[in-house]
Order: C-alpha cells, then structure tokens, then sequence
C-alpha cells in the first residue's frame, strides 16, 4: 500500500482529457506526449525554436501518436492477457518521479496527482497502458522473423555484378538549328513576365526607441509605492499537515463511529498525535510517515480542510473534522515562512519593474502617434530627440528585414510611418517612407537575345523527347549520329560493377540495376536529360562481403517493414482515427 493517499486526494470527477473509443487519455499523459513531440522538434531544429506557431501541427502529431498507441494497446486486449495491479504498483513506484534519495517518496507522489488532476487509478491505467505497448511491440517483434529465403533473395540482388553501356544525351549535345518566330518570343515573354520584372525600391529612414534613449527615470517616491505593494504580495507561509484519519464505512453503525471519534477526541493531544496515528489511524497511505500530507499553501486541500489549518499554530491539533463521512484530525507540524527582501534587496527589481512598465506605455503613445501618420522626419527627431537611419534604394528582393517587417514596410505609403519593427524586450524601431522607385518591367527589346536562347533550349529538350520517342536508339555512334542531330556524346562501358562500385548517381544506380533484361536497349528521360543503357552481363555476387552490422541493419529494417504492415492493418481494423475526442472543457481550461 505505499502508493496508498487520503481518501480526498482519489475522489475526482472523470477528468479525461480525450478518448480514444473506449480509452480515456488524461491530461498527463497527453501533455507527456506532447512534451515527447516538442524534444524532438527541438533536437532536430535546435532548442531555441520558437513552437508557438507549430501549435496546431504538434496536436495533430499528439492525436497521431496516441491513436497508434492505443490501436496497439486494444490488439494487447483482444488477446486477454492480463498484467497482475502488484506488479503494476511495484513497478509505477520505481519511476524516478516519484522518488528521493533512490526511495519512494509519498510526497512527491502525492504532489504529481494534485498537479495533473489525477487519481491514483488514473495513473495507475496510464502506466498500464505504456507497458502494454512496449508488450505489443515486442510480441509483434518477436513474430516478425525474416525467412533465410527472403534474405538470400535480397543480398543476390545487393551484391550482384553487372557489366553495362551507356551514353546520356542533353540539350548541349543537340546541334540542329531551331527557327524562332516572333510569335514564339513573345509568347514566351508575355507567360513569364516575372523573370523580366525589375522590383520596386524604396529609401526608408527608421528611428530606434529604447530604454536607453528615451531617457526613462523613476522616482523615489515611485519606488516607496511599488516595494509597499510588493509587501501586499508576499504570500502567508505554506503549513505542513498531518492527519489522523477514520473511516465511516468501516463501523457497523454510526453510533459505533461517532463513539470512535469522540473517544480519540477527548485524548489527542499535540504530544500524542502520531501515537495515535500509527495506533488508530485509518488512512493506511500515511501511517508509516507520522500521517503527514505534506504542504499547503491555502489552496491544496478541499475547504473544509483550509479553514481549519489557518486557524492552527505550529504543534496544535484540530477538532475533528468531517468530510464525504469520515473523520479527520489535523496537526499542523511546520510552517515555512515566506522569504521577505528588505527594500535595498528589492529596489534594483522593482527599478527595472517599472523602467519595463513605463516602456511600454510610452512605446504604446509612439505607435499609436506615428503609425500610419505623414509628420515629417524632422519634427519626430526634434520631438524625441533621435536621428534616425537611412536604409537607401532597399528591394523587398534585397534587405536584411524578417518576412514580417519586409512585409510592414513594403506596403506603408510614401511620407508615412510604419508600424514598429525589428522589436525586442527593449527596443524597438519605425521606419518612415522617404522615397520610392516603382516597380517596372524590363522590356522585350532588352531581353531579346535571353528570351531567343531559352527558348532555343526548350526547342533542344522536346527534341531529345522525339529522339527518346524513336524505337531505331543502338550503340552504334556513327548511326547516332546520322540519324539524329546530335554531337559530342560518348558511349561508355562499366565492367563487372555492383552497386557501391560505379560512378554512376544513384537515381541511375537504381535504375540499371533493377532492369532484369540482358541485351535490350532501355531508355529513361531523367530531368532534362536522356539516358540509354544496355545490361551486357549479370553475375553473381559474393554475399559473404556484406558486413556484419550491414546485415543487422538489412534484418532491422525487413522486420520494421514487416512490423509496419501488421500495424497498418490493425489501424484500418480498429479505425481509431474516427473515434479520436477531444474534451473541450478540460482541454480550454488548460490551453
């Protein structure tokens, strides 16, 4: 019973945060995965990425997560198998969370429960159902055997030796002279007049606002006010409580219990209080710890509970106090006083408190004034005492400006302020519009021979897709080229080569070595590029040359696949994904 808490501590309302058809997610195990989701995020893009803008995507990718975990924690209840709640508790009590010093700690375990809402059978079925994904996941992997035929089969392909001709062809080996009318020049001009378009740019000056040179000062007397409020603010001590605990249920009558109670009533004293916890209490969760419930602040324990704790000084014991039926005695075992700075400790805060807060008004009176206003540069650099900075003949093409102030100051109007940019905690800046050259189109006169010369290329590359058209493509070069207007090609050969041996990319690699014919003539248009190739000669390769963790890796990834389709067809069976719910009140009161 050492995961045993106050009877209070378990009495919750359902507090699921989502259901997965007949499975409850709670609140800690959703945020749990979510935190898992954003790790990841932050090891692959670096710890300082901002996720608030991945909100959305990181949901989905939660959602995801646990309806897979629970498709394959329903396949682990279909086969009713059960898993034994000791070994389930002894287990939960080995997380470190819940541990200090290496030992179970009931505070720390008590503490969780509180934080997320939770009941000691909520966690206990939230733990239930990580091992049984971890059991699914290794029955599943245990079933996964790869056949010694299959494997075989695909170390023959992997170390197979092919000997093979190629030649590739691209627009620079065309050399038939193309034609182009005007027609096709502006053709193609007019379809891609954002290549020929030269963008609008602007001379912008912008002035900085900072503490610093907004000269913000505060006052002696300010000071005095804001240390009086923080006085106002310093919390009362948290209290430390024990309880010496009956249960109604466990009499026969009420006449029995309310004779228990006032029995102890008339003997309890602040000296014998643990006496007669171990003796009597019982609440089995705390007898072993002197009935202690650890800390309040005011607001850990119901209210019936509260108000009889502040009215207790340290080593005084309560009256009996009733909730849901049963009794309880209170002892109020320590207090920890808050710890209050004098006002030199404190005054540099509270300076910088109200240097932040009297910023941001005067920040909020500078937009509000100049934002989107036309007064001249001029009379703002005399009003605050700023020169400002002159960005010259800028382009949304090239600045040094984020997404969002290229945004702000590419669409303010001539001779007017922007909204502020580049902001940060102390500064922040906003540009005036000073002058504008618009945007303009180069005409075609003065792209003429560029336009000619691309489409000449396009001509070239439909030419070599009439070329890949034509059954009559060998390996005889002189052929080649009286059949087709092409030059400067070379037909070349690779002996005996196997994957990893060639220079050939991998897209070609792939290609030669999963075409099964020997002797045929194959083609592929690659790109812009026409690749011919002829397998002479397959030969077997020596697979006792894969290394050994090669192999393992080759095993891992055969049983992954083999794992992958099981759960494939699960997932389709249970069609959990349209049985996903989202508890909308939980879920706003804690978004």
């Amino acid at each position: 019973m050492f995961l045993g808490l106050p009877t209070f501590t378990q009495n919750f309302n359902t507090n699921d945060y989502a259901k997965v058809g007949e499975y409850g997610i709670s609140q800690s195990e959703y945020f749990r995965t979510r935190n898992i989701i954003e790790e990841n995020i932050r090891e692959q893009f670096g710890q300082q990425i901002d996720l608030a803008p991945l909100s959305d995507f990181i949901d989905q990718q939660a959602r995801s997560s646990l309806i897979e975990k629970y498709t394959l924690v329903k396949f682990f209840d279909e086969l009713n198998l059960e898993i034994p709640s000791s070994y389930l508790e002894n287990e939960l009590a080995k997380n470190e969370v819940f541990q200090v010093d290496g030992q179970f700690n009931q505070e720390a375990f008590k503490n969780y429960l509180i934080n997320f809402n939770l009941s000691k059978d909520d966690l206990i079925n939230d733990f239930a159902s990580d091992l049984k994904l971890n059991l699914t996941v290794a029955l599943l992997n245990s079933t996964a055997n790869i056949f010694d035929s299959s494997l075989d089969q695909y170390l023959d392909l992997l170390t197979e030796r092919r000997s093979i001709q190629f030649f590739e062809l691209s627009k620079d080996n065309v050399i038939k002279e193309f034609d182009v009318s005007q027609e096709e020049l502006d053709s193609f001009y007019q379809s891609n007049l954002d290549f020929y378009q030269v963008p609008e740019k602007r001379t912008f000056a912008t002035i900085e606002f900072s503490k610093e040179n907004l000269a913000i000062e505060v006052t002696n007397e300010e000071l005095d006010q804001a240390y009086e409020s923080y006085l106002q603010t310093i919390p009362a001590g948290e209290k430390r409580v024990s309880h010496l605990m009956f249960i109604s249920d466990n009499y026969e009558t009420n006449q029995e219990f309310t004779e228990k109670v006032n029995s102890i009533e008339r003997v309890l004293t602040a000296n014998n209080f643990e006496d007669y916890v171990v003796s009597d209490s019982e609440d089995e969760g705390t007898i072993d710890i002197g009935g202690d419930l650890g800390f309040t602040d005011g607001q850990i324990f119901p209210s019936e509970f509260e108000q009889v704790i502040a009215s207790l000084d340290v080593n005084t014991v309560s009256k009996a106090v009733f909730y849901e039926g049963n009794a309880h005695f209170l002892k109020v075992t320590e207090i920890d006083e808050p710890l209050v700075l004098s006002f030199d400790e404190k005054s540099q805060d509270l300076r910088d408190e109200l240097v932040d807060i009297k910023f941001e008004d005067l920040s909020l009176n500078i937009v509000s004034g100049l934002s989107g206003s036309s007064l001249e540069l001029a009379e703002v650099e005399s009003i605050y005492g700023i020169s400002s900075e002159l960005l010259s003949d800028i382009s949304s093409e090239d600045n040094n400006l984020s997404a969002g102030d290229q945004s702000t100051v590419f669409n303010a109007a001539l001779k007017q302020w922007t909204d502020p940019i580049e902001e940060r905690q102390d500064s922040f800046k906003i540009a005036y519009v000073v002058s504008l050259i618009p945007a303009e189109t180069i005409p075609l006169e003065s792209v003429l021979e560029e336009v000619r010369g691309v489409v000449v290329d396009q001509k070239r590359n439909e030419y070599l897709e009439e070329v890949f058209a034509d059954d009559g493509l060998s390996f005889d070069e002189a052929r080649l080229k009286e059949l087709y207007a092409v030059d400067n090609f070379k037909i070349e050969e690779f002996k005996n080569i196997n994957r990893t041996t060639s220079l050939l990319s991998n897209d070609l690699v792939n290609l030669v070595f999963n075409e099964p014919m020997v002797g045929t003539v194959e083609k592929q248009l690659l790109g812009e590029k026409l690749f011919v190739f002829s397998v002479l000669a397959r030969n077997q390769g020596d697979k006792s040359s894969v290394p050994e963790e090669d192999l393992e890796a080759i095993k891992n990834e055969s049983r992954s696949s083999r794992l992958q389709t099981v759960f494939n067809a699960l997932r389709l069976e249970y069609s959990l994904d349209d049985k996903y719910s989202v508890n909308t009140i939980i879920a706003n009161q804690t978004s």
